[in-house]
């Protein structure tokens, strides 16, 4: 219950969310899911993973994270996709970011509709800031959060309780 519950909750959360931000903005969104709740957004079908998906966050001005309400603890692998493609993140704040990133140096958040609108208002007019950032969260992905650095700790961890 908690999974299909949590889905619909994340979902009518998106919707809300994009819905209102296209009141304001130039929203583009990029999916294979049902987006005619949403007629001001620009929907343009969905991106291959590994092809397309990286472009779209490098190219993209602000990509936005949005986690399932569902997911109590832990950052998504959206987050280092986005970064390890050099865009700038504006995502949902989830405790563990601070673990992980550095807020307003590697990336940005918000905890509510007003502040994801401000904060997406601020970063368009300050394009010099918002390109430091996303740099900023790639070199730290680059350096910190390979699959070989992760792997690596994995297994020290493993295979120091032996």
């Amino acid at each position: 219950a908690n999974y299909y519950l949590g889905m619909e909750l994340s979902f009518r959360d998106r919707i809300s969310l994009l819905g209102s931000l296209s009141e304001e903005f130039d929203v583009h969104l990029f999916t294979r899911s049902d987006t005619s709740s949403l007629p001001k957004v620009h929907c343009h079908g969905g991106v291959s993973t590994h092809t397309e998906m990286p472009f779209v966050f490098q190219q993209s001005k602000i990509n936005l994270n949005i986690t399932m309400c569902s997911i109590q603890t832990g950052l998504s692998q959206r987050i280092y996709d986005i970064l390890g493609c050099g865009g700038f993140l504006l995502t949902n704040y989830q405790g563990e970011i601070p673990e992980y990133f550095e807020i307003g140096k590697d990336l940005d958040c918000y905890e509510s509709i007003a502040e994801c609108h401000e904060k997406i208002a601020y970063y368009l007019a300050n394009e010099d800031l918002r390109m430091e950032i996303a740099n900023n969260g790639y070199q730290k992905v680059k350096a910190m959060h390979t699959y070989q650095i992760r792997i690596a700790r994995i297994l020290k961890i493993v295979l120091a309780d032996r």
